[in-house]
Order: C-alpha cells, then sequence, then structure tokens
C-alpha cells in the first residue's frame, strides 16, 4: 500500500509541473487579418501552435492518470481502515485463529515485533475459506540473506618465530664418565609459521547492544594434527606443504529471556579461567559447556560467574575380553571400551577494592576421567617403533635364523581416533605396566589483582594453585619380581605471574615474569604448555618483553629457562650422584601480525 501512495503522489507532483508550464507557454489570443496560407506553406507559429495542442493532450492524458490512482488510493485506504476497526472476534476462523500474542520477525538481525492481530489479518473468511495473511513488514529473502552476510566478521593472525633451545641433555651414561648420566646436545635452532583464519557471525533476537541470541564461529589454524597443544609449524621437509586444519568449530546460544545465561556446543576455548600450567592456550577441547554470568552494581562484587563443561577427549572402539576362564568377562570389556572425557566446573567473582585495584578470585575442579587407560609411548619423527624379535624356522637349505627389527605404527594412528589411549607428550609418572600412576581430579585455585592506577604501565598479579586429590603410589618391579610401591607426594603445582604495562596501542611496552613449579602428577601433561623442557617435574623461569609497534603489529622476545629439579631420571628414578642437570633454555623471538 505505502509504494501505492508514493506512485499516485509522484504522479500528481508530474502533473502540477506540467499544467504550470503548459499555461506558461499559452500566447495571448491575435486576430488575425493575413490572407490565408496556402497549403504548402509552413509558418514557424503553426509550428508552436501544434506543439502546444500536443501538450495539452499530454496534459489531459496525466490527469485522467491521476484522477484513477487517487480513487484507487481512496479505495485502498477505506479497506486499511475497514481492517483495523474489525474487532478481534470477527478476525478468527475456525481452520486460523490469531490471538494478541507478540510475534517476531527478524530484519537483518534486528527484532522487528508486532502484535499477532496485526501480523496476520484474515478479511471476510469463511470457516474453510482459504486464509489472506499480510504483513508489510516481512523481510524479503535478498533482505534475510543481505541481514546475516552483514553479521559476519572475518579475522585472523600470522606468526613468524625464531626458536632457538640451548642447553638440552639427554639421559644416557656420560661420554667422559659412564658412571654418571647426562651429556649435552648440540643446539637446535628453527624458524616457525602460525596462522590462524576466523569467521564470526550472529543472528536472531538483540540480546545486548551489538550481540544477538545465536553466535557461530569457525576457524582453521595451522600445525601437526596430532600436536594439539601446539598450532606452530616448522619451516622444514624440503619445503613440504604444511598443514592447515579445523581448530575452532562452535555455536553459541544466549536466550533473550534469561539473561547471563550462554550455551555452547563443538569445538571452541576453554570457557574457564585457567592459566598454561593446566591448559596449554593453543588446546581447544571439544563438547559442551555451560555458562551463567550475573552482574551487580552498588556493591564490591561487580560479577559472579559459573561455568560447567563436558568435554569427551578420546572415543574408543567396543572391547572383546575373555576371563582366565575363557568366557567374555563383561567388567573387562567394559573397562577396555571405555571413553576418556574431562567433566568440570568452576565458580569466580570480580570485586572492585578501589576505582584503580580489581580482584578476581576463582575455584575449579578438572575431573579427567579414564585416565588410567592412557599409555605414554616414545615417538621417533611421525612413527611409534616397536622393537620385534621372531625365528624364521629351518628349511632343508637354510638352518633357522633369528631377526630382530622394529614394527613403525603411524602417530596419527594412536592419537587421534583409535582405541589405543597412547599420547607422545606424558611426563606423569607411569607403572611397570606401562600405564599412568595416578589418576587426576584437579583443584583448581586461581587469585588475580589488577591495578590500573598508572594508565600507561597497568600491573597485574596473577597467582594459581592446583592440586591432584588422585595421585597414587607408583608401581615399579621389586625384588624377584614382585610389585613394589614408591610413594607419591609429587602432586602439586604452583604458577605465580607478574605483568608491568599493556600491548594495544602503537608504542606500548609490556615486561613479565612467571615462575613455575610442576609436580610429577600434579597435571595431566598432554595439555598442558608446550614450551617448557617438559610437561611435569619441572622448575622454569619465564621472562618476556612486547613491543606494540602498530595496534596490528607486535614483537615478542621470550627466554624460557627449564630445570629438572629430581635430575635427569626424575622423582621415581635414582639417577647416580654427579650426574649432570644443567638449565636449558628456550629463547623464542616472535612477529605477529594481525588482520
Amino acid at each position: 500500500m505505502r509504494h501505492v501512495i508514493m506512485r499516485a503522489l509522484h504522479v500528481c507532483a508530474v502533473a502540477v509541473v506540467l499544467t504550470i508550464a503548459g499555461h506558461a507557454q499559452t500566447p495571448a489570443p491575435q486576430t488575425e487579418t493575413a490572407a490565408p496560407a496556402t497549403p504548402a506553406a509552413t509558418t514557424p507559429l503553426d509550428d508552436v501552435r501544434r506543439q502546444l495542442q500536443e501538450q495539452r493532450e499530454e496534459i489531459e492524458r496525466l490527469r485522467a492518470t491521476v484522477k484513477e490512482q487517487t480513487q484507487l488510493l481512496q479505495e485502498l485506504l477505506t479497506r486499511a481502515r475497514n481492517a483495523q476497526a474489525t474487532p478481534a472476534a470477527a478476525v478468527e476462523s475456525a481452520a486460523y485463529k490469531t490471538g494478541d500474542v507478540a510475534t517476531t520477525d527478524t530484519l537483518d538481525g534486528a527484532p522487528n515485533t508486532t502484535t499477532g492481530a496485526n501480523a496476520r489479518q484474515i478479511v471476510n473468511a469463511p470457516p474453510n475459506a482459504s486464509v489472506q495473511t499480510t504483513n508489510a513488514s516481512a523481510p524479503k529473502p535478498t533482505e534475510i540473506t543481505t541481514g546475516l552476510l552483514s553479521s559476519i566478521s572475518f579475522s585472523g593472525d600470522v606468526r613468524l618465530r625464531y626458536e632457538g633451545q640451548f642447553g638440552q641433555l639427554n639421559a644416557l651414561p656420560n661420554s667422559a664418565d659412564p658412571s654418571i648420566l647426562g651429556n649435552e646436545l648440540s643446539a637446535r635452532n628453527r624458524t616457525r609459521v602460525r596462522l590462524r583464519f576466523a569467521v564470526r557471525g550472529q543472528f536472531g533476537h538483540e540480546v545486548t547492544k551489538g550481540e544477538r541470541e545465536f553466535q557461530w564461529g569457525l576457524r582453521l589454524a595451522s600445525g601437526t594434527y596430532p600436536d594439539v597443544n601446539s598450532s606452530n609449524q616448522t619451516l622444514t621437509d624440503f619445503f613440504t606443504r604444511k598443514a592447515f586444519g579445523l581448530d575452532q568449530a562452535y555455536i553459541t546460544y544466549k536466550p533473550a529471556r534469561v539473561r547471563g545465561l550462554r550455551l555452547q556446543a563443538g569445538k571452541f576455548e576453554p570457557p574457564w579461567l585457567a592459566t598454561e600450567m593446566t591448559i596449554d592456550v593453543d588446546v581447544m577441547p571439544e563438547g559442551l559447556n555451560e555458562l551463567y554470568s550475573r552482574d551487580f552494581k552498588n556493591s564490591k562484587l561487580k560479577n559472579l560467574t559459573f561455568v560447567a563443561w563436558q568435554l569427551p577427549m578420546l572415543e574408543r572402539a567396543s572391547a572383546f575380553v575373555l576371563g582366565a576362564d575363557g568366557r567374555v568377562s563383561v567388567e573387562q570389556s567394559h573397562r577396555a571400551g571405555r571413553d576418556l572425557a574431562l567433566y568440570g566446573a568452576q565458580v569466580h567473582g570480580r570485586f572492585d577494592l578501589t576505582p584503580q585495584a580489581s580482584l578476581t578470585l576463582s575455584a575449579a575442579d578438572l575431573y579427567y576421567s579414564g585416565t588410567q587407560f592412557i599409555t605414554p609411548a616414545q615417538f621417533f619423527g611421525g612413527q611409534l617403533q616397536i622393537p620385534v624379535t621372531f625365528t624364521i624356522p629351518a628349511t632343508a637349505t637354510t638352518p633357522a635364523q633369528t631377526v630382530t627389527t622394529t614394527i613403525n605404527i603411524p602417530r596419527d594412528a594412536l592419537v587421534t581416533g583409535s582405541s589405543v589411549g597412547a599420547t607422545p607428550t606424558n611426563t606423569n609418572a607411569v607403572n611397570r605396566d606401562g600405564h599412568l600412576s595416578s589418576g587426576f581430579n584437579l583443584v583448581d585455585l586461581i587469585g588475580r589483582l589488577d591495578l590500573t592506577e598508572s594508565k600507561r604501565f597497568p600491573v597485574t598479579l596473577l597467582l594459581n594453585f592446583v592440586h591432584n586429590m588422585q595421585a597414587h603410589d607408583v608401581v615399579v618391579a621389586g625384588t624377584g619380581g614382585a610389585n613394589r610401591l614408591l610413594p607419591n607426594h609429587e602432586d602439586n603445582g604452583l604458577w605465580a605471574e607478574v605483568q608491568v604495562g599493556k600491548s594495544k596501542a602503537a608504542g606500548d611496552w609490556q615486561f613479565g615474569y612467571t615462575y613455575m613449579r610442576i609436580e610429577k602428577d600434579a597435571v595431566l601433561t598432554p595439555f598442558n604448555l608446550s614450551d617448557i623442557l617438559q610437561g611435569s617435574d619441572v622448575r622454569v623461569h619465564r621472562i618476556g618483553f612486547t613491543y606494540t609497534v602498530d595496534p596490528r603489529v607486535q614483537l615478542t622476545l621470550t627466554d624460557l629457562i627449564s630445570q629438572r629439579p629430581h635430575g635427569l631420571l626424575g622423582a621415581f628414578g635414582i639417577t647416580p650422584p654427579g650426574s649432570l642437570n644443567r638449565a636449558t633454555h628456550r629463547l623464542e623471538f616472535d612477529t605477529l601480525f594481525r588482520f
């Protein structure tokens, strides 16, 4: 109807303009005294009169069109007034009823709410007649597509890194003195690259300004597929193409009617507050998480948040285990086919102590289910090498032969979707049967103090303490082959960090120092910080400087100084006195570009 009205108004305007032009160009009547012109002669005055006559005819046609459009406009306005005056009882039909309930359509992602009586109009509908539905504000398919595309954003980063490792040792007998252990290894230098490309989008009702009910995200990242806690790719292997895989894929739902609630599924960043002592920043867990957050006013407590998560780690094939009597052992079959998962919950709150000081406290429990089935494995390159000895029977012409060789199992087959449950990066305590000694149920406590009195050099102090409540004694071989238990008190981890400065605007400087002490079974090591010497039984000092060249360009220099506090053989080995135990340095220089 709006388009009809606008069209009529345009026609009326054109008619008025033409009418004024016609009157202005009409000459005053004159008395004809000249002799009659011959038919063959045409004067300029005759041409003018002919043009004026044509304009009058065109104006008459336009006037007729305006009259017709005006009548149509009056008819449509009358119908619209009658429809709005129709009572709700007369709008109902036997096959379709619309109450005065709000219905919502979306246009470009923004809510467009109308009442049900106005959204759907039924005019003179008999019980079995077809229903006429009109909605002047209903979005067209092209408008919906445009709205969805306008909500999509693209981002990413490229990080170039030089990395040098110095002072590394092996645990073999020393070449100069075989009575001790340790040989210094040559320095390692490598160039690495990390590339990440993300696509984000949202749609649905507006929850807060600029935020919709439904959000989704995809991110691709470089790195080798089995290495879950690093997206770095070493520039090596004779210029081969580098892997680029799915790093994130999630859907988030924030219901408009329940402010502060968030439900998320897929592959995403860890939803809880954590440090890299428990989970590396490059680890993207998979599964479900639920979060509820609430802000407070007129109180020292400004925010309180609850988070829970259910994250499957390894789906294993169905097992069929026979007992000693030759029959199926249901219990052993269930255990052998048990999946691995991480369950947890956290509560954290933020307190504003002063306008320039805020304190964040959090407490979490992380329960790793099924870790007793994890078997650490030693890898060489991309293969697991298992030594095998077998005998070739004698023949009529050759004697029996004993052959020793190795069987290679691809690394991917053990750490991606198999039922073996092996992990290549585990440094936790292992029983004599090859399985982990401890379970892992971590109590994770974090306190963070932010001081912003200096705008250019704010200070952050962070303390993280973790305790494993399921550390078990280590089973080793004793006298005569019997089991012997070694007491295991290696169940705590400490992370202390200080940062000064910021890294947002051009010219910003930031300095950071972190102290880490991670005992043997404090955390599950396949998932924590990958840049330190080893995941556990380690003491680390990390020093870093960051300079922001541009809001999208940063330069960072980091040195990680790691040492084994219990020697080369660890907390449950016997390292000969005098063995080497030097600190190792891992020097990293990063250039980060964001887009």
